[in-house]
Order: C-alpha cells, then sequence, then structure tokens
C-alpha cells in the first residue's frame, strides 16, 4: 500500500523537516566559522574572541533565528489521524 505524497499534512512534515536540517547545517557552519576563522584576540568580556563568537553570540543569534523559523513556517499538524491509503499501482 502506498501513502500519497500529495496530502498536505506530509508535504508540510516534509518541509519541516528540511527547515529543520538547513537549520543544523547553518549552525554547525556558523559554529565552525566563528571558532576556526576568527583573529586570535580577546573579546568584550575577556575571553579569546573565538569563544566568545562560537559559544556566546552565535548561539543566541541562532535561538532567534530559530524562533523566526519556526513562528513563519512550521504548523501545528495533527498527528493521530488516519491517513487515507491510495491503491497499489500493479
Amino acid at each position: 500500500m502506498c501513502v500519497k505524497n500529495s496530502l498536505p499534512t506530509l508535504k508540510d512534515a516534509m518541509m519541516e523537516a528540511h527547515l529543520a536540517f538547513a537549520l543544523t547545517v547553518f549552525y554547525l557552519c556558523g559554529w565552525c566559522v566563528c571558532a576556526y576563522f576568527t583573529p586570535q584576540q580577546s573579546g568584550i568580556l575577556g575571553f579569546p574572541l573565538w569563544f566568545e563568537l562560537a559559544c556566546l553570540y552565535f548561539p543566541i543569534i541562532f535561538i532567534m533565528i530559530t524562533l523566526v523559523v519556526i513562528h513563519f513556517f512550521f504548523k501545528n499538524i495533527e498527528l493521530n489521524t488516519e491517513l487515507p491509503i491510495a491503491p497499489e499501482k500493479n
């Protein structure tokens, strides 16, 4: 049996999964850039600049970006409903 891929619930779930993956890749890349490609100097708080950027400032910015993405792109999906089953194609 095959579930139709054109159902809005499945489309929304796939879009949310792709957004979550994109956010994960963005965080990993952003953290690496902040940690490995910053000059060797002290930051505002007295810690090394790479530490302040990668572990203090970037996570705060990322949390704000994630909240915006969740607010505008994620939907409340009812997962306890029965999905219609499409007939098998021979």
